[in-house]
């Protein structure tokens, strides 16, 4: 008994002494701030005196200590949190973007010290357009913005991340530079002293091949030899032999020859259907005959789609710079020497591409990867189309009616007349997808397949502004948005580009079929848009692929 007792003693001291420990540690932290005694820090002086946001700024005095945590520098009230260095005696630290003009103040601890002379904030630059927005290298670029300035000594412009410009002339409002040689597609960089700006993304011009025969009749410069005949129907060129000759032969050429580039776009490929099963197939060029002049292809994929690298040496010995652009002069597929029966062949198309990888998704693309862009020749587009997208016109209570037309790069989507602020315009963008729009609004298709891995739908959409100038993606008074996917985000908007994460639309199918037409629905259009322009639709793996395309 009395060794339970001695037990419960002793575990009620220790109790206590650890609620008294406890209480001290308690008190201690609570008043640790009276108890601790930090030094009255001093200041100095600060240079420069002015800056743009991102500008570096040194302070001077002493006892700031090592510890950035317990420093705040606020300049004109608004806090600084860019610190480029921290020591005792001196802090580096960058101004903030929405400062204004006003006293800096530095507080470390309890110590507030401000200074005597105000900080002169110059607003920071703004890009608001570039002009123009595709142009070979030596073209006059046209940088329109606010706040640049006048000092070109203190300005860098590059092109895809790395190549630098040359300045031509600087303004408050416009920088000019040339286009340099090197770039790729992407957005400009501008510096101006410590500020960094992302701006438009900038083009250079295709350099390649892209014919595809999509309009009957038009042949696209493309000829055929010895007495045999072609025609442009139905999306192909159809090529027919001269069938009283021993051998037949129909060379496939254009007029004029090619421009290539063998640095970006080393890949040149044709889908020719039903070619012949005897003779020669071979490509040729001012330079040589590919391969020495064999049959010999880098690849063929689908048994009807042949492509080489022209980057690799052809029968002559020759080579092709890749560093800049290339007019083949002679330039033509040669297709002789046929003592089979067929009576012709097919050509589909002849394009360049950058790897054989684009090459292979452009033939045959993952599920749910979907590009459109607007790059054939200019045409109307009607509602009997096949595999396109339009305008939708005439829709039942809205006014029309609307036109649609390939230009330019762009899909242009045209209002009869602007909205009077009464009456509404409305014109859905709509595909038809493997198929063709039936009577009324009916439509014979093949579903759209949505895939998991491509969950992010994104548009580049301009809204034609009353005076024809290009203005945002959406509508002043209006609505736009994804027809089953739901609201776009405007995250991109500066670029012009509407989004949306559809990732939760399949639920947790990998691949989920769509039965009816998808659409983007532009309606409720009360402002005085002319109409607008789809640059292009396209499907990304993630966000950052789609940053990534856009520039950012």
């Amino acid at each position: 008994m009395k060794r339970s007792i001695k037990y419960i003693l002793l575990f009620t001291a220790l109790i206590v002494g650890g609620l008294v420990y406890n209480s001290c540690t308690d008190f201690e932290k609570e008043y640790e701030d009276n108890l601790v005694e930090y030094p009255e820090i001093t200041v100095g002086d600060f240079s420069p005196k002015s800056g743009r946001p991102g500008e570096e700024v040194t302070i001077s005095g002493t006892n700031f200590g090592e510890y950035a945590d317990a420093a705040t520098i606020t300049f004109n009230g608004v806090v600084a949190s860019d610190y480029v260095s921290y020591a005792d005696q001196q802090i580096k630290v960058r101004v903030p973007a929405d400062a204004g003009t006003g006293l800096i103040s530095v507080k470390v601890w309890t110590h507030v010290k401000e200074f005597t002379d105000e900080f002169t904030f110059i607003p920071g630059a703004k890009i608001s357009s570039i002009s123009p927005e595709e142009a070979p290298a030596g073209t006059q670029l046209n940088i329109l913005g606010e706040n640049f300035g006048t000092d070109a000594s203190a300005v860098t412009v590059t092109f895809s991340g790395d190549v630098e410009a040359e300045i031509v002339s600087i303004n408050e409002n416009e920088i000019v530079v040339i286009v340099p040689d090197g770039g790729v597609r992407g957005a400009i960089t501008l510096a101006i002293g410590q500020q960094i700006l992302t701006g438009p993304v900038f083009s250079y011009p295709f350099i390649g091949l892209n014919y595809e025969f999509n309009n009957d009749g038009d042949n696209e410069g493309w000829v055929t030899s010895h007495n045999s005949s072609n025609e442009v129907v139905g999306g192909f060129m159809n090529v027919s032999y001269d069938m009283t000759a021993s051998k037949r032969r129909a060379d496939f050429r254009h007029e004029g020859g090619a421009s290539v580039h063998a640095g970006l776009y080393p890949i040149v490929a044709i889908r020719m259907i039903n070619k012949p099963n005897s003779g020669n197939f071979i490509f040729d060029t001012n330079l040589g005959k590919y391969k020495n002049g064999s049959n010999n292809w880098d690849g063929i994929l689908q048994g009807d789609v042949y492509y080489f690298d022209l980057r690799n040496t052809f029968g002559s010995g020759a080579t092709i710079s890749t560093d800049e652009p290339t007019t083949l002069t002679t330039f033509q597929w040669k297709v002789a020497d046929i003592t089979t029966d067929e009576t012709g062949y097919q050509v589909d198309w002849v394009k360049s591409f950058g790897s054989v990888q684009e090459l292979e998704e452009y033939v045959t693309p993952p599920p749910g990867k979907y590009v459109f862009e607007f790059n054939d020749s200019p045409r109307a587009v009607t509602l009997d189309v096949y595999d396109d997208w339009i305008g939708k016109p005439d829709q039942s209570g809205w006014a029309g009616p609307t036109t649609t037309a390939i230009e330019g790069g762009y899909c242009k989507v045209s209002f009869a007349a602007p909205s009077d602020g009464v009456n509404k315009n409305r014109a859905d963008f709509v595909y038809s997808f493997g198929g063709k729009w039936g009577a009324g609004s009916e439509i014979d298709k093949e579903p759209w397949v949505y895939s998991k891995e491509y969950p992010i739908y994104a548009i580049k959409v301009y809204w034609i502004q009353n005076d024809g100038s290009l203005g945002g993606p959406r509508p002043a008074k209006g609505n736009i948005f994804y027809d089953r996917l739901g609201q776009f985000s405007d995250d991109y908007a500066a670029y012009n580009v509407l989004w949306v994460d559809a990732s939760t639309w399949g639920g947790d199918n990998d691949i989920k079929e769509e039965g009816s037409w998808w659409q983007i629905k532009a309606a409720d259009v009360l402002s005085d848009e002319l109409g607008y322009w789809v640059d292009w639709h396209r499907t990304f793996k993630s966000r950052e692929e789609l940053e990534a395309f856009i520039g950012l």
